[in-house]
């Protein structure tokens, strides 16, 4: 049986023995991916260079290296951006737009979208509430992902054009060049880019040519580029600012909380009606949980999402969980039986407003959270609840938080304590029904569309009023690693990579023939040629492969 009094603390501990062993092997190996990108452009092997970098990048997010920057990854890409690409051609306007004026011709660079996902929802979001500006849109590597439709109408509606640069040029320096003419007349540019895309860093390296740039911390619990071309980083909640500017060198004047927007909400259904749509019956207390698949994968002290709550299935039988974004639910199996069906793991959809209105309580992801998704429930009128194990506060950036959450989301911090307040809400409607409405009234005050229009110029203000960053300043220090929290835990909690031939499998099809042949040797002898033989295409083939498919539906 488990001890749900101290299993969480045991944990923890187990997490800091694993991340102290990782983290210095991991930084070992990203060490020597910055030392080959510098030995290639001492070379003027720039494409080669800017290959290895993105490598390097990629895999400091898959497998944490006690790193939240690398200030000498950025200053490589910086020298790269200066000497491989000539900026005579792509002069922008003057840099100094009046302080009375506010951007009208805003560009949104993205490495990807798509449907499903807190940062393409961001995107359009934004687009649709800034009417003021043209917006237009760059994806540096759309690859086979459809661009979604409310995306495309709400770029066309602000007289914008969406470009996808891997339909450019096969290079990353031929992308980086092309997204620098198309940037040329822009008033600002907004980088929502993961966190390992070299193609902004090598487009903007030149400052005094550069509009001014944005960069959305979307993804503040990683390890990003981009730290040194960003004029301003806005932040979407406030443990992620501290970070920014305690660990990635963010000046506090740089620096700017921007809430993540979220569409006002209006019920369609009641929750017995919404219930009965989805075929559960009108007295069941409905327990929701919503995320991406990888959120969901993860087992902690041996238990599956799913594990996590049978003791609270098991004590009240009027209970079901509905967790939609469990694409491959196995292992799950022994919980949904043991629960006669009362677990339901629904996959990935964008479709999911019934689900939110038939929720009576709503249940964060664990341990990868799920802020946007909370911010929707919330906005029903549901009350919200986060598992939050950590030993202090110096790992809240593992937590969920954001400015509307405020107060009102329940955050707990063993499965004790879990179940007991699931348990409390469980059995006092009142409870549920006003927590539920607290935390309504304070989202719609801080992320609905018009309150979060002041938080959005004030963004704006900041870009085209402050000098542009020096990236002459950039710091030329050796990178330090941190053994200590959050980044301990960061190996266990979103570690995606353990294998490094595995890691660097999306970049052997930028690689040149010899080099990728070499890297793609080391990994089939390790893991077999099964699946593998595509990845000897070059870039330009696999890219008009993916587009056969997508055009001829197959």
């Amino acid at each position: 049986m488990i001890d749900m009094k101290t299993i969480s603390q045991d944990t923890l501990s187990l997490w800091q023995k694993e991340g102290i062993n990782l983290i210095p092997k991991n930084f070992a190996v990203f060490r020597s991916l910055v030392s080959q990108t510098k030995t290639l452009v001492k070379r003027h092997k720039y494409e080669e260079a800017a290959v290895c970098a993105e490598m390097a990048a990629w895999f400091a997010c898959g497998q944490p290296c006690g790193l939240f920057v690398s200030m000498e990854l950025e200053q490589v890409l910086l020298e790269i951006g200066k000497q491989a690409i000539s900026y005579n051609n792509y002069l922008t306007k003057d840099a100094a737009i009046s302080k009375s004026s506010r951007p009208k011709n805003v560009v949104h660079v993205c490495t990807s979208v798509m449907s499903i996902g807190g940062l393409s929802k961001m995107l359009w979001r934004w687009i649709q509430q800034d009417i003021d500006s043209s917006h237009s849109i760059v994806l540096t590597k759309q690859e086979s992902n459809e661009i979604p439709q409310i995306l495309k109408d709400s770029v066309s509606q602000s007289h914008g054009k969406i470009y996808i640069l891997n339909k450019e040029g096969n290079g990353i320096l031929s992308k980086a060049k092309k997204l620098r003419e198309i940037v040329a007349t822009a008033d600002v540019v907004v980088l929502h880019v993961y966190s390992q895309d070299v193609i902004p860093m090598i487009a903007f390296a030149n400052k005094e040519q550069s509009p001014p740039v944005i960069f959305l911390d979307h993804a503040d619990h990683l390890f990003w580029l981009g730290a040194s071309i960003s004029d301003v980083v806005a932040n979407l909640r406030e443990s992620g600012m501290r970070l920014s500017q305690e660990r990635r060198g963010i000046e506090t004047e740089r620096s700017i909380l921007l809430p993540t927007i979220v569409e006002p909400t209006y019920r369609e259904f009641s929750p017995i009606e919404a219930k009965r749509k989805l075929g559960i019956e009108e007295n069941t207390i409905v327990l929701l949980s919503i995320a991406r698949s990888v959120k969901y994968s993860r087992l902690v002290d041996g238990l599956s999402f799913a594990d996590a709550h049978l003791p609270i299935l098991n004590k009240y039988k009027n209970v079901c969980l509905l967790v939609v974004g469990v694409n491959n639910p196995e292992g799950w199996s022994a919980a949904i039986e043991q629960t006669q069906g009362r677990i339901k793991a629904i996959a990935e959809t964008d479709h999911t407003s019934t689900y939110y209105q038939a929720a009576d309580i709503y249940v964060d992801s664990f341990p990868f959270v799920s802020i946007t998704s909370l911010l929707e429930a919330g906005s029903y009128g549901i009350p919200l609840v986060s598992r939050y194990p950590y030993f202090s506060g110096a790992s809240a950036i593992l937590g969920a938080d954001m400015p509307g959450l405020t107060g009102n989301l329940i955050r707990v911090r063993s499965l004790e304590e879990y179940i007991n307040t699931l348990s409390s809400l469980i059995e006092d409607e009142e409870l549920r029904i006003s927590l539920g409405e607290s935390t309504r009234n304070k989202i719609a005050q801080t992320h609905w569309a018009n309150n979060w229009q002041t938080a959005l110029e004030k963004v704006y203000l900041l870009a085209t009023t402050l000098p542009r960053i020096n990236t002459q300043l950039v710091s030329n220090e050796k990178d330090q690693i941190c053994l200590g929290e959050p980044d301990i835990f960061l190996p266990s909690v979103y570690g995606w990579y353990s294998d490094f031939t595995l890691a660097i499998q999306p970049y052997l099809k930028f690689l040149p023939f010899n080099q990728r042949l070499f890297y793609w040797y080391k990994l089939v002898k390790k893991h077999g040629v099964r699946n593998r033989i595509s990845l000897l295409l070059p870039n330009w083939f696999y890219s008009l492969y993916q587009s056969w498919k997508i055009n001829f539906k197959f």
